[in-house]
């Protein structure tokens, strides 16, 4: 089992005391949870720490996310670069971490700049388990998931087809089809997957009132990051 831990924030929106953020993990992990995906969404250093002690103190497996914005293959943006990426992450392993995690909460990861990202910190930590995590908003996650993958990433998120796209993560049987009879095909049957997509499907049918009317992914999340 995986769960999102904010740092400093726990599962919450507001600053907890530090023992109750360590109370919290390891009665999480008394309880059955395995992963811990720590992340903050300003990257700041301090509240990533203290998710991560309190996670490694309760015997959980952290996986410290750092939340990807802006665009390293233009080189006219300079708040947000490479470098800027490569050094939270070398701050995060020298704090013992398990897996890294790349989180593109917006979407804004595109292909080139996802091979350029993973590659570099695929050379720099050979031995680190790198997780990718998007959502589709702009329709590209499924490209960006397969140059991410193919830059040497261990894990990819997805979501079955009938529950994919937009701000949902990219298609499950796209990305499995995509990498049949490569050097990373899944060994997932898309007959098998074919009926997870079609309970899902009905499922969602019956949720159908409740979505936001959105109809398809825009593009224009780059133009607002």
């Amino acid at each position: 089992f995986q769960m999102l831990l904010r740092g400093a924030n726990g599962v919450g929106y507001t600053n907890y005391p530090d023992n109750a953020v360590f109370k919290f993990c390891d009665v999480a992990v008394k309880n059955g949870m395995d992963v811990f995906r720590v992340f903050d969404s300003l990257n700041y250093m301090d509240n990533l720490k203290l998710g991560v002690d309190a996670v490694g103190a309760a015997g959980g497996v952290v996986e410290a996310a750092i939340s990807y914005t802006g665009d390293i293959s233009d080189p006219s943006k300079a708040k947000y670069t490479l470098d800027y990426y490569l050094d939270l992450a070398r701050q995060l392993v020298e704090c013992h971490i398990h897996v890294l995690c790349i989180k593109d909460m917006a979407g804004l990861l595109k292909p080139a700049a996802a091979t350029t990202l993973i590659s570099a910190l695929r050379k720099e930590f050979p031995n680190l388990p790198i997780h990718v995590h998007t959502h589709d908003t702009a329709g590209t996650g499924v490209a960006s998931m397969l140059a991410c993958s193919a830059a040497g990433a261990d894990a990819v998120d997805c979501a079955v087809d009938s529950m994919s796209g937009m701000t949902s993560q990219p298609s499950m049987g796209s990305l499995v089809a995509a990498l049949q009879n490569g050097e990373r095909d899944t060994g997932v049957e898309l007959q098998e997957l074919s009926k997870l997509i079609e309970y899902w499907e009905t499922v969602r049918f019956s949720y159908a009132a409740f979505e936001s009317g959105q109809k398809s992914g825009s593009s224009e999340g780059y133009d607002h990051e």
